[in-house]
């Protein structure tokens, strides 16, 4: 094998290696930006979820209030019972586990979407305590409220005043900013959970729509090993039967579309024939080389080179080329990438997951979680494609050694 003359053989045919690189490298930066998609949308997907601190959600849906008075669920989340909770509990993969209670509340004066949280729980509505403006979070053990900082202002509603709802009153100790807080789950006043299944388990009225003990829910946030979410959502649906409404990450994909809710094997299948396009270009290229060289290699077979010699020589040329266009893939992709990060893509939240009456402003208006694509090019699936490349380098230069085998020197030589 000679390295100088591995250079000057690939600066002397430039077109025909320019070709053969470009050809490989757009296949391989278009196996990388399709894989890269799929997972950026993947990712997309799961921030609804990740930002409340987990990955599945559970709710159940059930009658419409028979009145818009006093203390009601909405249709779409009902009582999640306690002996329903120490089942859920129990099923493999499950992390842990956050409760809450929404309720609407219909005063003389005045309408109220509450949420009822664990205010030490890091799974679920808690996470609002980051986003307190003004004031401060719920203390443990106390009967108090966070207000809605827009619901406040149109109120003229401030710090320390006292707000009544369902016949309760509750000092006001902290204002939320809910267009920076997680979309799911959203309401204007938030109470601790003991508090707001007080305020459900004291409605008559909705307690002949759907009874509620004390120490029951209807919002339950789910933490779960990633392997296992689709056999911990399966294992809900049997718990909490055909009514239940239940959130993950990939139902959060078919939100976005069928183009987006691609398969794995679709999009592995997708990006390996746009690869395997690109080789076949290769090949034809380096097999075009080797026809034009057919003296070339003669000449070399008569001045002793051997069949070992020739075929080594052709196969680092394969290979050399096939890595740089690896490495020239893998550039082009993390160009696109970077420029389709700038991207948004607008992820709907179903109504039913932050219910609010219609007919109050903003109750049926479709909310969205607004992120930049998440997208990358992963270090295992760049290493990948660039092994890939060299593999082709090398079984293209292993394929083509065997046409030389039949290159006889004398009759090159003789018909030259």
């Amino acid at each position: 094998m000679n390295i100088n003359y591995i250079v000057k053989e690939l600066f002397h045919r430039k077109r025909r290696t320019i070709v053969s690189i470009l050809g490989l490298s757009i296949g391989v930066a278009l196996f990388l930006i399709l894989n890269a998609l799929s997972l950026a949308y993947r990712e997309a997907a799961r921030a609804p979820l990740t930002e409340i601190g987990a990955d599945i959600t559970v709710q159940r849906a059930g009658n419409v209030p028979e009145e818009l008075t006093g203390a009601v669920f909405p249709c779409s989340a009902v009582t999640i019972r306690r002996e329903e909770i120490n089942k859920i509990e129990k099923i493999p993969g499950i992390i842990g586990i956050g409760q809450a209670v929404l309720v609407w509340v219909f005063d003389p004066h005045r309408a109220w979407v509450v949420l009822g949280i664990e205010r030490d729980n890091t799974i679920g509505p808690a996470i609002l305590r980051v986003f307190v403006t003004a004031g401060r979070f719920l203390e443990d053990g106390k009967s108090e409220a966070l207000v809605e900082i827009a619901y406040a202002r149109q109120f003229g509603i401030k710090l320390g005043d006292n707000v009544t709802a369902a016949g309760r009153s509750f000092p006001v100790v902290g204002l939320v900013d809910a267009s920076r807080a997680p979309k799911i789950a959203v309401a204007n006043l938030y109470l601790s959970l003991k508090d707001a299944q007080a305020i459900a388990a004291a409605s008559k009225l909705l307690q002949t729509v759907s009874p509620f003990a004390p120490d029951d829910i209807n919002l339950l946030f789910i933490k779960a090993e990633q392997k296992q979410i689709t056999s911990v959502a399966a294992a809900l649906k049997e718990i909490m039967g055909e009514k239940a409404a239940i959130a993950t990450p990939e139902s959060f994909l078919k939100l976005l579309g069928s183009l987006f809710a691609l398969s794995d094997k679709f999009t592995w299948a997708a990006s390996l024939i746009a690869l395997l396009i690109a080789i076949l270009i290769a090949f034809k290229t380096m097999a075009g080389n080797i026809s034009e060289r057919v003296r070339e290699i003669g000449v070399l077979k008569a001045v002793g080179w051997t069949q070992r010699n020739v075929t080594m020589q052709l196969l680092t040329e394969s290979v050399i080329q096939c890595f740089v266009a690896g490495i020239l893939g893998i550039l082009i992709a993390v160009i696109v990438a970077f420029g389709l990060s700038f991207m948004t893509v607008n992820i709907p939240i179903p109504w039913e997951m932050s219910p609010k009456p219609h007919f109050l402003p903003g109750g049926g208006d479709q909310l969205f979680k607004t992120l930049r694509l998440p997208i990358h090019i992963p270090a295992m699936l760049a290493f990948f494609a660039l092994l890939l490349s060299v593999f082709v380098g090398g079984l293209t230069g292993a394929l083509l050694g065997r046409h030389i085998a039949t290159i006889k020197p004398a009759e090159v030589l003789r018909h030259e």
